[in-house]
This record gives structure tokens, C-alpha cells and sequence, in this order.
């Protein structure tokens, strides 16, 4: 039996002039090779039918793993909120530092969170300021306002974004999967026996989700009775817990899916109680009133893949915007809390494990 010989390294060197050193780091977008040059190799590598190694390739991924180059040990964790604390206080900005950190950590980096309207720094300015620290990676934080800009000059690094900003598709992106997140909720919702079931959100964080949330509701809606349908309710910026009462009145729901500020009120001044009169599940519980009943968004866990996607970047001398963005989505799942009432004992006694 006869095999074909595999294609090295040295083939492809040995066919275009050039060092195995050369090659190998054209081969991974090295910026101390010129761009004509590693189009010539690439080409030449489809040509030869050239494919590394993959034992050699799994023990370089290791040894990479275990040795962060020391011209980009440090991560940059950037937001761009309108004031230096207004996100990283948030409890899932917490969690999500959390996740970050510890990957990092694990992967031999550092990480600094950098506030990019300090002292008024313009993004030419703060490009700057992270070159001369020799950071090479970013991760990019959920912008205020999902239309935010930060016209920084992308193409000095690597980056990664938590949530998907509009203005910049082109990154890969870690976001929670809120379509899955509202079925989640709904099926929750009807194993405690609710049937009209409503949903509030707010316009800026319908914005932010890509309307997954109103999608998934839209569609979770087509699959009612009529009799218990209830409309969304997006909330405008002008008196919301006026909205929210007439709209209480209007639908009647019997619980609510909601991330809404002034909703507790609003229930408060039309005399119901929570979970006696009407159920409140959170679309994301680490940010909303304690004990609430809904789902948890795992933060931490999308901080964890954004380094691990990072990283990935780093090694293969990726930066700038992506030809191809991938976008990781991260499932939530149902925390219990206080603010639903309890399964039916036959729905709890089935969901045991045995």
C-alpha cells in the first residue's frame, strides 16, 4: 500500500524562495510579513494542497496556551458608558469582569478595564494610550446605547465584543440567547398554570436584543388561543408606569415577562400583588429587584468564551473588523425565585430526578 506524501512547510518554502520561518508566519497573518507576500504563500499553499499537521498543530495550541507572548499579555476590557462606573457596577457587568478575569488568568494574560471617555480622551488619543501599554486584544462592553459609537483605530487590535453593537457588526460577539431566553420563560410560565401571558419591554432594550425578545413572543403568541392573547407592550421613555397600568387594565394578563423599571410600581397603584395576583418573570435576574423569578443570563460564562475567543485572535495575528463575524450565543437558564407562584405538586414531583 502506498500513501501520498503530506505537504510541508518546507515544500511550500522551497516552491516561492523563502525561509520555513517565513512561511509559517505568513501562514498566520504575522504583521512582519508584507501582504503581497502572504497572499503568495497562501496561494501557494492551496496549490501544494498544503493542511498542517493536526498532531503538531494540537501541541503548538498547547504550548501557546501555556506561553502568552509578552507584547500582548495585557486584555483591555473597554467601555464606553457616559460615566466611568455607570456599567461596570451593574451586577451582571460584575459577572461578566468575573469571567473574563478568571479566563484570562488561566490563559497567562492580564486584564485592565479601560473607561474610553477618560478626562474626555478622544478615540484617536485612547488608541494611543493602549498601543503604548502594548495591548493588542480588546473586549469590547455592551455600549449605553446600542448605537453608540467608538470609532477607535480597530485595525491596531483584536477584538471581541459582549453583545452585538449595531454600529459594528463586523466583531465577533458573545451574547445572551434571548429568543431561547422568552421561550424558556413562557414554558415556565404555563407549567404553573398561567394562561394569558403578557411581555414589557423597553424600546432601547428592544433595540439592544435585535427584537429577539418580541420575535419570540410574536411567535409564541401565533401558537394561543385568541381568548388569551395580550399584545407586547414596548415601552416609551415618557411616563412608563403610566403606560404600564393601562395597559394592566387593557390586557388583564395573569403574569408578566418583563426588564422594565416601574412595572413593581405600577402593579403596586393598580392594587395587585406579586405572585398572589399577577406572576413577574425577568428576562435577566442578575440586574433586577432581589428574589425575582426568571432567567439567569450567565454572564460569567460569556466573559469566560469572550477570552477564549480572543485568544484565539491573538495567536493567529487577527485584527480589525472580521470578513466573517461569528456570534456565539450563550442559553440562559430558570432561576427560582419569589415572584411566580410555585409548580403544581404533580409538575414539581415529575421535574425530580430519579
Amino acid at each position: 500500500m502506498s500513501w501520498e506524501k503530506r505537504t510541508t512547510l518546507k515544500d511550500v518554502a522551497g516552491r516561492l524562495g523563502l525561509s520555513v520561518a517565513a512561511v509559517s508566519l505568513a501562514l498566520r497573518n504575522h504583521p512582519s510579513i508584507s501582504a503581497a507576500t502572504t497572499a503568495k504563500v497562501k496561494a501557494m499553499a492551496r496549490e501544494l494542497n498544503y493542511a498542517p499537521d493536526p498532531g503538531l498543530s494540537a501541541l503548538a495550541a498547547h504550548r501557546s496556551r501555556l506561553r502568552v507572548h509578552r507584547d500582548f499579555s495585557v486584555i483591555a476590557l473597554v467601555t464606553n458608558w457616559s460615566s466611568r462606573d455607570a456599567w461596570t457596577t451593574r451586577t451582571s457587568a460584575k459577572q461578566a469582569i468575573e469571567g473574563v478575569t478568571l479566563r484570562a488568568r488561566s490563559l497567562g494574560y492580564s486584564l485592565q478595564v479601560f473607561w474610553a471617555r477618560e478626562q474626555g480622551c478622544s478615540a484617536r488619543r485612547f488608541s494611543a494610550v493602549l498601543r503604548n501599554r502594548g495591548i493588542r486584544g480588546v473586549i469590547l462592553a455592551p455600549f449605553e446605547d446600542p448605537r453608540d459609537r467608538l470609532d477607535l483605530e480597530w485595525k491596531d487590535f483584536a477584538v471581541v465584543a459582549l453583545e452585538r453593537p449595531v454600529q459594528y457588526p463586523l466583531f465577533h460577539h458573545i451574547v445572551p440567547n434571548h429568543f431561547a431566553g422568552i421561550l424558556l420563560a413562557w414554558e415556565q410560565l404555563r407549567a404553573r398554570n398561567y394562561t394569558r401571558i403578557g411581555i414589557i419591554v423597553w424600546t432601547d432594550l428592544s433595540d439592544r436584543t435585535l427584537h429577539q425578545w418580541e420575535a419570540g413572543y410574536a411567535y409564541l403568541q401565533s401558537r394561543t388561543l385568541e381568548a388569551n392573547r395580550v399584545s407586547a407592550l414596548v415601552l416609551q421613555p415618557e411616563d412608563p408606569v403610566g403606560q404600564i397600568r393601562s395597559w394592566l387594565r387593557r390586557e388583564r394578563p395573569e403574569a408578566v415577562i418583563s426588564r422594565s423599571d416601574g412595572f413593581f410600581e405600577a402593579v403596586r397603584a393598580e392594587g395587585l400583588r406579586i405572585p398572589q395576583d399577577i406572576g413577574y418573570a425577568s428576562l435577566n435576574v442578575a440586574d433586577d429587584v432581589p428574589q425575582a423569578s426568571g432567567i439567569q443570563q450567565h454572564r460569567s460564562e460569556m466573559g469566560e468564551f469572550a477570552v477564549e475567543i480572543l485568544n484565539s485572535l491573538l495567536q493567529s495575528n487577527q485584527r480589525g473588523f472580521n470578513a466573517v463575524p461569528h456570534g456565539t450565543h450563550v442559553d440562559g437558564t430558570w432561576q427560582e425565585g419569589r415572584t411566580v407562584r410555585g409548580l403544581p405538586a404533580a409538575r414539581k414531583k415529575a421535574r425530580e430526578p430519579r
